[in-house]
């Protein structure tokens, strides 16, 4: 499982603790199925924060540090999705299926080639993407995602929040 996280200025505050919160949750349900997990936080091309956790060995002082740290720059909505491929060899992503989430509140317009590369690495590593977004409009996110979830916060009692959490 690999969660995506926006950073950008516009999710600083309540959105960004909530999708951190999720995050979190994504990793108790990671532990509970002896999963593979890795968190990823992006703002654009301003930086990027990549945090693994196998089975059984996971770092809590960095997952603490991972969760208090906020980028807080500009979005650039590609860049999770031009660099997936990347941070999933960089992490050493385990082979299999994998469930790939996003969480964002942009509209995100993605160019064709790396809507393409995207979708050619998403086939061949079996990767599942579930996005969240939240008060916007997916954008070209719904041309790359298996489901797209439409909330108007990421509060627990949120459909898609459920869904997300079941995985």
């Amino acid at each position: 499982m690999i969660v995506s996280v926006d950073e950008s200025g516009s999710m600083h505050g309540e959105k960004g603790h909530a999708a951190k919160a999720i995050a979190l949750a994504t990793r108790v349900v990671a532990r509970q199925q002896r999963r593979w997990i890795a968190l990823c936080a992006y703002s654009g091309d301003s930086g990027e924060r990549l945090l693994a956790l196998p089975p059984g060995r996971w770092d809590e002082s960095a997952l603490a540090e991972w969760l208090c740290k906020f980028i807080g720059r500009g979005s650039s909505l590609d860049v999770p999705v031009r660099e997936m491929p990347r941070y999933y060899e960089q992490l050493n992503a385990p082979r299999g299926t994998t469930d790939v989430i996003f969480i964002t509140d942009a509209q995100c317009r993605i160019p064709d080639e790396i809507r393409d590369t995207f979708l050619a690495w998403k086939s061949r590593v079996k990767a599942r993407l579930i996005t969240l977004v939240i008060r916007s409009a997916p954008g070209d996110l719904s041309a790359i995602s298996d489901e797209v979830h439409l909330v108007e916060s990421l509060a627990a009692t949120e459909s898609g929040v459920g869904r997300v959490l079941s995985v």
